[in-house]
């Protein structure tokens, strides 16, 4: 399957670059090109041929100002006052895919200027005609030519409110659920809000509301700079919400869909968002100004993943009857089909180099699929009943989570690695922390069970449904009010105590000094006893003296 052919036959359009170069002369050195005095002779002679009323190839006409600004098949070429943003630009400098000119040096600088200055003029159609405005929105966009891949320290929001917008009688079923990939935060879906928690200490770190109604679907920007929440309200309406992390501030709310939002995904570049839901389409659309870049409607059943490629220029999309594609994000052009499950899709997940795609089923199984060709690589038996949760490590191994109520490490090649301790519930869905220190699974009771990886064991269980701070503070204030009761009890008992004790030592006390007084009493009884004993033996002598003296008197003739 190739990858080299050009999606809006560009190819025609783009090496305009000596002519254009050469129409620009007309222009004033301070001047703004135009389309009609400076670019539109540079198409006839150049392009027109393949891009006319009557051959439109990749659906474009350059023809008129009004066909080229209508663009073509893949949407929109030039975005006015913005050079960068515009699809021609960036397949020009050789920003993005595929380059062009096809299979070339990318054209000289000057006459690349000569493309941006018209671009970023505000896209004029003639002298005198006013600059096309640029259309109003947020721009998220980076640099094409950025490092995509998230670095510096973890980005993590100032000091949140804790207050929640709901407390339930019991949690939320989690089928949000993200691990920022760079580190330090976990974010969980709740009833009109995402919950935000610290991924080491697992401490609740504040409340993001989401008053579009519950949140279904969580994903982090590839930079983690980003967080982006979809959901709503059953059946009525649907959105999609954008926070800036480190602020903690909405940046965009993006599409307004008639049910609630099941899947969405931010390509790497944050151009566009993509969504789907129970509508059956997934639409792509520009986080710039909030309009639909393109629809994809060849699902026959609920939208229930998507997700885009590491570099954001494929995005894989499944449904709830099975279906699973890979298409190109420029265009929304069918890439593969994804052939095979026999249940519903219910997670899709690429693998860090973006070469592989894994897609989880009802049907119980993993498969693994070759990006390049859209062949099956692998699948195998993960759990019975269906697989419900699926996503990679940054080391190329997979977690899985299903219907057995299981979570499960797998080997990159689908072998089993471990098992983990044995959920309350269906695990719904599963993230893994950046370190790959972490295992996060929700289940369908609201539960998020928290894992160490390498060693298996559940280390935490975070609350997902903490209540309201006045329903806290009522809980501190009764725990404060029965701490007091039983201190006063307490100081009752010290009390009682302490006089006790002042009567006893008292008694001790008095007793001591009727001590001190036997004694007394004692040595003066023990010395008149003793005297008395000498007397009594001074008198026993005397008589026995005299019985001697009579009985001698007495024994005379």
């Amino acid at each position: 399957m190739t990858r080299d052919r050009c999606p809006l036959r560009l190819d025609c359009l783009l090496v305009v670059g000596v002519a254009l170069f050469a129409a620009a002369s007309s222009v004033a050195a301070e001047g703004v090109p135009t389309f009609e005095e400076d670019v539109l002779p540079v198409f006839r002679e150049k392009c027109c041929s393949c891009h006319n009323a009557d051959k439109q190839a990749g659906g474009l006409d350059l023809t008129s100002y009004s066909r080229t600004m209508a663009g073509g098949s893949s949407g929109e070429v030039i975005a006015p006052g913005d050079a960068e943003g515009s699809y021609l630009w960036q397949l020009a400098s050789h920003a993005s895919e595929p380059k062009m000119p096809p299979q070339a040096d990318r054209i000289p600088d000057t006459m690349l200027s000569v493309v941006t200055k018209w671009i970023a003029g505000g896209a004029i159609e003639r002298k005198g005609a006013a600059p096309v405005a640029k259309k109003a929105g947020v721009s998220l966009a980076l640099d094409p030519k950025a490092v995509l891949a998230p670095d510096g320290p973890p980005v993590m929001p100032p000091r949140l409110s804790l207050q929640v917008e709901s407390h339930g009688h019991r949690p939320l079923a989690i089928t949000g659920l993200a691990a920022s990939p760079n580190g330090g935060l976990v974010a969980v879906g709740g009833r009109g809000q995402v919950l935000l928690y610290d991924s080491g200490s697992l401490e609740f770190r504040g409340v993001l509301p989401f008053p579009e109604g519950d949140v279904i679907t969580l994903r982090f920007s590839r930079t983690a700079k980003l967080l982006v929440a979809g959901g709503g309200v059953g059946g009525k309406s649907g959105r999609v919400v954008i926070w800036d992390v480190a602020t903690a501030k909405r940046v965009t709310e993006l599409g307004d869909e008639y049910d609630e939002v099941l899947a969405a995904d931010i390509s790497a570049d944050q151009r566009v968002v993509a969504l789907g839901g129970p509508q059956k389409v997934v639409r792509l659309i520009r986080t710039a100004d909030g309009e639909v870049d393109a629809e994809i409607r060849k699902h026959t059943d609920w939208i229930t993943a998507v997700e885009f490629s590491p570099n954001g220029r494929m995005l894989v999309t499944g449904d709830r009857a099975g279906n699973a594609f890979l298409w190109e994000t420029r265009g929304a052009r069918e890439d593969a089909v994804l052939k095979g499950h026999g249940g519903g899709i219910t997670a899709v997940s690429w693998r860090g180099d973006g070469e592989v795609i894994a897609t989880a089923s009802e049907d119980g199984k993993i498969r693994l699929w070759n990006r390049r060709s859209g062949e099956k690589m692998k699948e195998w038996d993960a759990h019975p009943g269906g697989v419900q949760g699926l996503c990679w490590l940054s080391d190329g191994r997979l977690v899985s989570s299903g219907r057995d109520k299981k979570a499960i490490l797998w080997k990159g090649d689908g072998g089993k690695e471990r098992d983990f301790p044995a959920l309350g519930e269906i695990g719904l869905r599963v993230a893994v922390t950046s370190d790959r220190q972490r295992l996060l699974v929700g289940d369908l009771a609201g539960t998020l069970a928290v894992f160490a990886v390498d060693k298996g064991e559940r280390v935490g269980t975070p609350d997902t449904n903490p209540p309201r701070l006045e329903e806290r503070l009522k809980v501190a204030e009764a725990a404060f009010n029965e701490v007091v009761a039983v201190e006063k009890t307490a100081a009752q008992k010290a009390a009682a105590t302490a006089t006790t004790m002042q009567l006893a030592e008292s008694q001790v006390a008095e007793a001591q000094k009727a001590v001190e007084e036997a004694k007394k009493t004692l040595e003066a009884a023990t010395a008149e006893l003793e005297a008395v004993k000498a007397k009594h033996a001074a008198a026993a002598q005397q008589v026995t003296r005299w019985k001697a003296e009579l009985e001698f008197s007495t024994s005379q003739p």
